[in-house]
């Protein structure tokens, strides 16, 4: 009895998930993006304000002048990113986030960006591993679970979710409890409290723990 309430309640998240929209773009105004050490002030004040106008054309010419100043700054490649995705031009904004996760590899906004543009150009499986690699360099980072399980609910469906859980369930129940919360009960509600139990949940895992999850959601062995 207890499993087909716990069903039904799925179920009833995975109406209302079929609606949600999917988290748009870290912006390169977000007041948490950091700098780089001898980053020139102008380029970033330039940036947030072409950003805020919605100036992609501006705001890439932006990007690709930043880019042949400061090569290494993996902001600059970060602004074309923004700009061409916003412009949808995918392939390129793929090769300019790209770019940005090699200079910083830890850079989980970027990576958040590159699942959007690969998922907008039509290879939800690359944006679910962009998403992946975000959270599991920050499994607090809320945007990169949201896109992944809304992405894999679009790619999966339903039954591909409903069957997800019950693997979980069946290798460890806490994990079937966090990715319930993360990627469908959060994306429904957006409710930050859901969040921020899941994300407790989720750190007290060992790193073995958080990649069986991931292995069992990706089907790997």
């Amino acid at each position: 009895m207890k499993r087909l309430i716990a069903r039904t309640a799925v179920c009833a998240l995975l109406t209302g998930l079929s609606c949600a929209a999917l988290a748009g773009a870290q912006t390169f105004g977000l007041d948490g993006k950091p700098a780089s050490q001898g980053t020139r002030a102008d380029w970033i004040a330039q940036a947030r304000m072409l950003e805020r106008r919605a100036d992609w054309p501006g705001l890439l010419a932006l990007g690709q002048r930043w880019s042949q100043t400061e090569a290494g700054n993996p902001l600059a490649w970060f602004v074309q990113g923004r700009a061409l995705s916003a412009l949808g031009r995918y392939a390129e904004a793929i090769a300019a986030y790209a770019r940005n996760v090699r200079l910083a590899p830890d850079d989980v906004q970027a990576r958040n960006n590159l699942g959007n543009a690969l998922r907008d150009s039509g290879r939800p499986q690359d944006a679910m591993r962009a998403y992946r690699t975000a959270a599991e360099i920050d499994p607090g980072y809320i945007q990169a679970w949201h896109n992944l399980g809304l992405t894999f609910y679009l790619t999966q469906g339903q039954a591909g979710v409903t069957r997800a859980l019950d693997r979980l369930r069946a290798t460890d129940p806490r994990l079937a409890e966090v990715w319930r919360k993360l990627a469908v009960e959060y994306s429904v509600t957006r409710d930050a409290r859901v969040a921020d139990e899941a994300v407790r949940v989720l750190r007290g895992l060992s790193a073995a723990e958080r990649t069986r999850m991931f292995d069992v959601l990706f089907d790997n062995p």
